[in-house]
């Protein structure tokens, strides 16, 4: 009889992208990466405002706009590629995202990862048609038939994207 899986262990494979079944030594290595990568955040984000503030500061805030639009820029650019990137390189370095199919198996997983990737791809699309069509100017993306194709061509690439990233990760088990 299967378990159901709580909240907490469904976001926990869905932020790491572990397929399958997420095992005691997995969720560990997986609270080790996340720590880790937590305490640089934290200290990063600590000293950056403290610098922030010194520049602030000393310039009588006089270019604050300027130094604010930097100080996020820099720090998204920290998160996106500083602790995502070191997710992502530890934990296939760990080979904890792996998903073992056996071989028989291989073509029905190939078939599920490529109806995941479908979903991918339509819920990108799609979310990102409405909150930019939100944010617009009176709404005028949500009307365009031009925008509208431009989300489904990033929709589509999105979940080509996926499919070639989750079938990265697929290892067959003779």
């Amino acid at each position: 009889m299967k378990t159901k899986e709580t909240f907490a262990t469904k976001m926990i494979k869905r932020f790491y992208g572990v397929q399958g079944v997420l095992d005691e030594y997995r969720r560990q290595e997986l609270y080790k990466i996340g720590n880790t990568g937590f305490i640089a955040m934290f200290c990063y984000m600590l000293l950056s405002n403290c610098i922030v503030l010194l520049i602030l500061g000393l310039d009588n805030y006089k270019h604050s706009e300027d130094v604010i639009i930097w100080y996020i820029m820099v720090n998204l650019l920290f998160v996106v590629f500083g602790i995502s990137g070191y997710i992502i390189i530890t934990t296939k370095r760990r080979h904890l995202i792996e998903n073992e199919v056996a071989a028989k198996d291989i073509q029905s997983q190939k078939k599920r990862l490529v109806d995941i990737s479908i979903r991918q791809g339509v819920c990108f699309g799609t979310l990102t048609f409405i909150f930019n069509g939100i944010t617009s100017p009176g709404f005028s993306e949500l009307t365009s038939w031009h925008i509208m194709i431009v989300y489904v061509i990033e929709g589509i690439l999105f979940g080509i994207t996926m499919y070639f990233f989750q079938r990265m990760n697929l290892k067959t088990v003779k």
